[in-house]
């Protein structure tokens, strides 16, 4: 399989995280990404129609990467409240990955912290990049 440069890595894994569809050609790398419009109402049908045709007429040439399973996006909330310093906010972001509806809540609780807003953002980038690379890998 040909190898995705550092910012295709990058845009793949910016798509999963909003939960596109993303499919590698096995061969030429070549990424084709998708996004529903069932799932989201300003995606463009016909370009969503037209990707999963072309990924339809040989799918065994398209390494399919899949939505991280929730289990594993929580455990990368967690992994980040562990390096969290501040004290408050690793309570708030700990409390927040038990009541329901934990992504919403941690989102919120962060929020409250610009600076580690965007730590958070760079470390769940940094995440999900690892985790487009392993499924490239394993597909």
């Amino acid at each position: 399989m040909s190898q995705l440069s550092d910012a295709e890595i990058a845009e793949a894994a910016t798509a999963v995280r909003r939960g596109m569809e993303v499919y590698v050609h096995r061969e030429h790398g070549r990424m084709l990404v998708a996004d529903d419009p069932e799932r989201n109402v300003r995606a463009d049908p016909e370009v969503f129609e037209i990707i999963m045709q072309t990924v339809s007429t040989d799918p065994d040439a398209y390494v399919h990467i899949e939505r991280m399973p929730t289990d594993q996006a929580i455990q990368v909330m967690r992994d980040f409240t562990d390096r969290v310093r501040n004290q408050e906010l690793w309570q708030n972001l700990s409390y927040a990955l038990k009541r329901p509806r934990p992504f919403r809540t941690f989102k919120d609780e962060l929020s409250k912290f610009p600076k580690n807003y965007e730590r958070w953002r760079d470390f769940r980038q940094s995440r999900y990049e690892d985790y487009v690379r392993r499924s490239l890998q394993e597909g």
